[in-house]
C-alpha cells in the first residue's frame, strides 16, 4: 500500500492536463462518461491518478467549485463472479478501501461504510449488499456531497455480466442523480461491446460524453522518460529524449518500450538509425500492432492511403491525392483525429508517430474500408471497390443490414428481411446460417474473423459498416 501510494505521488500534478480538464467539466456538471483509449494509451494510469491523487482534481481543476467530491476506483479486474451480490459487494469494498477520501465529505462516513461493508461482506443475498450501497449514497446525499465511481476496466465486465447487473447500475444512478456519477474505462466504444438497446439508458449516459486518450503532451512524455532513467539508473544524452518523443509521438506504451530499449542497449547506436532498430524490436512491433488492431476497418483504410500519399514526392501530386482522400475518407480521418492518431495542421495532415506510419506502410492487406450502397444503382461497395459477386440473397441481407446498422438481428428477423414471404415459414435456421457464411465470404477479408458481420452469441448478428475493431 505504501509503495503504491508513493508511486502515484510521483506523478506530476500537471499529468494529462488536457484530459483532466475534460473530466473536471463532466464531474462539475454531475455527468457520467467514458474514457476510451486503445491498448497502451495509458487509460488505467490516468484513472488511477485521478483516484489516488484526488487533491489534484480539487485544487487545479475544481478550484472555483463548491463541489464536495470523492473519486472511488472500482477495480473490475478478476471479479470473483458476475452476479448482482458480488457486484454490490465489490462497490462496498471499494468504498471501504477509499475511507481516507470519504473523511473529507463527512468525518463519520468511513465508520458508516465499514459497518455496512462488514455486514454485507459474506452475505450472498443481493438485497443486503444493494441496501448497504444505497445507505452509503443516502448518507452522501444528506451531506450534499458527490461520489464518482470509476469503473475500470469496463470492456470485459460489460460483455460478460448479466443484463440485470447493468440494469442495476443504471437504476442506482437514476435513484441518486445528484449524488452519483460514473466514469468507465474502455479500450473500445460501448457499441462494439454490447447491443446498445441491451444497455438501455446506461448506454446513453456513458456514450454521450467520451474522452479519447491518445499520445501524451511533451511534458508528460519527458516525465515518462525520466521515470525510465531513474529506474534504470541512467541519464540519457542531450537530445535522446526528444528523439524518442518524436519517433513514438509520445504514445505511452511505445514511448516506454523505446526508452527501455535505449537504456538497455550498449553501445548506443546513432539516433539517425533508431527508427530502423526499433521497428525490428518485437516489443515495439507488438505495441504498434495493438494500436492498429484497435482501429475500425474504415480507420485503417484512411490511415493506409494517407501514409502513402504523404510520401508522394511531387508537392502538386501529393496535394491532389490528399484532397481526394479527404473527400473519400473524411469520416475515417475525423475519427482518427478524435483519437489523436492523426492531426490536420497548418502544414497539412500528419500521422502522430513516424514509427506507426512506417508500420502502416508495411501492412500487407487491409480490409478496404466502409461498406456502403449507391442507392440510385443499388450497387454495393467496400471502400472504393465494388462488391460484384453478390447473390440476390446477399444483396437482400446486405441491404437490410445497411438500413439497420449496429442492431442485433435475430434469425427470424433475417428470414423476414431476406426470404420471400410465401416461403419464409419453411426456412430452417441452418439455411440462414449458411446464407450468412456466404455473405461473409463476399464482404470479409477473413471470414473466419469477421469484422463487418459479427455474431452476438445467443442473440443473433450485428452489422458494422465501418468494420468493427478487434475487441
Amino acid at each position: 500500500m505504501v509503495a503504491s501510494k508513493r508511486a502515484w505521488e510521483a506523478y506530476p500534478p500537471t499529468y494529462r492536463a488536457r484530459e483532466m480538464r475534460v473530466l473536471a467539466n463532466w464531474i462539475r456538471a454531475g455527468e457520467s462518461g467514458s474514457v476510451v483509449g486503445l491498448a497502451g494509451a495509458g487509460k488505467s494510469n490516468l484513472l488511477g491518478f485521478l483516484c489516488h491523487q484526488p487533491q489534484v482534481m480539487a485544487d487545479r481543476y475544481l478550484q472555483d467549485s463548491s463541489l464536495r467530491l470523492a473519486l472511488i476506483l472500482v477495480d473490475l479486474n478478476n471479479l470473483p463472479g458476475d452476479d448482482l451480490s458480488i457486484f454490490y459487494r465489490v462497490i462496498l469494498r471499494s468504498l471501504y478501501e477509499a475511507r481516507s477520501q470519504l473523511v473529507s465529505l463527512e468525518a463519520s462516513l468511513p465508520d458508516i461504510v465499514e459497518v455496512l461493508y462488514r455486514k454485507a461482506e459474506d452475505r450472498t443475498d443481493p438485497f443486503v449488499s444493494q441496501s448497504a450501497v444505497r445507505e452509503v449514497l443516502l448518507a452522501v446525499r444528506e451531506k450534499r456531497a458527490h461520489l464518482t465511481l470509476i469503473l475500470d476496466p469496463f470492456d470485459q465486465f460489460c460483455q460478460a455480466v448479466p443484463t440485470q447487473v447493468l440494469d442495476n447500475l443504471r437504476g442506482l444512478r437514476d435513484s441518486f442523480k445528484t449524488t452519483l456519477s460514473y466514469l468507465v474505462g474502455l479500450r473500445h466504444e460501448l457499441a462494439y461491446l454490447r447491443d446498445p438497446t441491451d444497455l438501455g439508458e446506461l448506454y446513453e449516459i456513458l456514450d454521450t460524453h467520451v474522452c479519447w486518450l491518445g499520445p501524451m503532451e511533451r511534458e508528460d512524455a519527458r516525465w515518462v522518460i525520466g521515470q525510465v532513467e531513474t529506474a534504470m539508473d541512467q541519464s540519457f544524452a542531450d537530445g535522446w529524449g526528444e528523439s524518442l518523443i518524436d519517433l513514438t509521438g509520445g504514445y505511452p506504451a511505445l514511448l516506454r518500450a523505446a526508452s527501455l530499449w535505449v537504456a538497455q542497449l550498449s553501445p548506443k547506436p546513432d539516433t539517425a538509425t533508431w527508427a530502423d532498430h526499433l521497428l525490428a524490436e518485437p516489443t515495439i512491433q507488438n505495441r504498434l500492432r495493438d494500436v492498429w488492431q484497435g482501429l475500425t476497418s474504415e480507420e485503417q483504410t484512411a490511415l493506409f492511403v494517407l501514409q502513402a500519399a504523404l510520401h508522394i514526392a511531387s508537392q502538386r501530386e501529393r496535394k491532389k491525392s490528399i484532397d481526394q482522400i479527404e473527400n473519400q475518407h473524411r469520416n475515417g480521418l475525423e475519427r482518427l483525429k478524435a483519437k489523436r492518431l492523426c492531426a490536420e495542421t497548418d502544414a497539412g495532415w500528419r500521422i502522430f508517430s513516424p514509427l506507426f506510419a512506417e508500420f502502416v506502410a508495411r501492412v500487407e492487406r487491409i480490409s478496404g474500408g466502409r461498406i456502403w450502397r449507391e442507392a440510385e444503382t443499388d450497387r454495393f461497395f467496400r471502400g472504393d471497390g465494388e462488391l460484384v459477386d453478390l447473390s440476390e440473397r446477399d444483396r437482400r441481407l446486405l441491404r437490410h443490414f445497411l438500413d439497420h446498422p449496429k442492431a442485433i438481428h435475430s434469425i427470424d428477423n433475417l428470414v423476414d428481411a431476406a426470404w420471400y414471404e410465401d416461403d419464409s415459414r419453411g426456412v430452417r435456421d441452418d439455411a440462414v446460417q449458411q446464407a450468412i457464411r456466404h455473405l461473409r465470404k463476399q464482404i470479409e477479408l477473413n471470414p473466419a474473423q469477421p469484422c463487418y458481420l459479427v455474431t452476438r452469441r445467443g442473440a443473433g448478428y450485428c452489422f458494422f459498416p465501418e468494420g468493427a475493431p478487434q475487441v
